[in-house]
């Protein structure tokens, strides 16, 4: 199992993540993440300015997304990072 840093991410015309910029210079879309997450294949985090593990949550409608882990800072981390 890997644990890859994401470093940026990439957004549609509606704010929402569709990609992410691993360390190492890979691309990868959300619903990858999400099932090598679920499948316990790889785990990822942000660094802002501390860890913070993404994880998958769901909307109300079941729609996946990532989402991280508690840290110092009430901003999305996800939505912090620089884009693609």
């Amino acid at each position: 199992m890997a644990d890859a840093e994401i470093k940026n991410v990439r957004k549609d015309r509606e704010g929402d993540i569709t990609d992410v910029g691993v360390r190492g210079s890979w691309e990868w879309p959300v619903p990858q993440v999400v099932a090598s997450i679920e499948a316990g294949t790889n785990t990822f985090y942000v660094r802002l300015p501390q860890r913070a593990d993404v994880y998958v949550s769901k909307t109300g409608t079941g729609q996946k997304f990532l989402k991280t882990t508690a840290d110092t800072t009430t901003k999305n981390n996800l939505d912090s990072l620089p884009p693609l």
